[in-house]
């Protein structure tokens, strides 16, 4: 009786270990694909989102042990909306002025020849992000540089044109990426035309 009390009292002890390292070795392999997709597919997006710098505009940086780096917490969410947009109507474009206010954007904002033009919430947010957005509708808005649901073209400095060279299995696995991270809610401001 002793021995089968001590084996059950073992084999549970095993059990809640072996549990405990499996729930530390998922949390490491990252988040779940998204129902339709493999494990593979996803590390082949992320591996693509890494490579074409995705991060860079798309997420808030944060100070890190070796500088800037993507905001773990608001991964690829584009331009915080709770940023305050800078007031530029006495600027004049060729100023010093205004070359020192482009100078100290974050990477999430990007200057054109007449638009502030601010990055948008790639996230599977229904709301703020791609949430809503199928495979189809994010291989052809790459394709056709067309913003899907909003009739407009992708705005600068959004590479569409060397993306839309990707073959469809390349942009099927940056969409399975990006519908596994976590969705955050951030509605991105609009551009601001600076003059027509």
């Amino acid at each position: 009786m002793k021995v089968t009390h001590t084996l059950y009292i073992a084999t549970i002890i095993i059990t809640a270990a072996l549990v405990a390292g499996l729930t530390v070795s998922c949390k490491k392999q990252g988040a779940k694909a998204p129902a339709g997709y493999t494990q593979q597919q996803i590390e082949t997006g992320k591996a693509l989102v890494a490579e074409w710098k995705c991060n860079f505009c798309h997420s808030p940086e944060i100070a890190g042990t070796e500088g800037p780096m993507p905001d773990p917490a608001r991964l690829l969410s584009g331009h915080p909306q709770d940023e305050a947009i800078p007031d530029m109507s006495d600027m004049i474009i060729t100023s010093p002025e205004y070359m020192e206010f482009l100078d100290n954007l974050d990477t999430t904002v990007w200057a054109t020849d007449n638009r502030i033009v601010f990055s948008s919430n790639l996230t599977p947010d229904n709301e703020t992000g791609i949430g809503t957005w199928n495979e189809t509708t994010f291989i052809e808005t790459i394709r056709q540089g067309q913003h899907a649901g909003l009739g407009r073209r992708l705005k600068y400095p959004m590479p569409w044109q060397e993306l839309a060279e990707l073959d469809d299995a390349q942009l099927a696995a940056i969409f399975a990426y990006l519908s596994s991270v976590k969705p955050v809610s951030n509605k991105v401001p609009e551009s601001i035309v600076l003059f027509r």
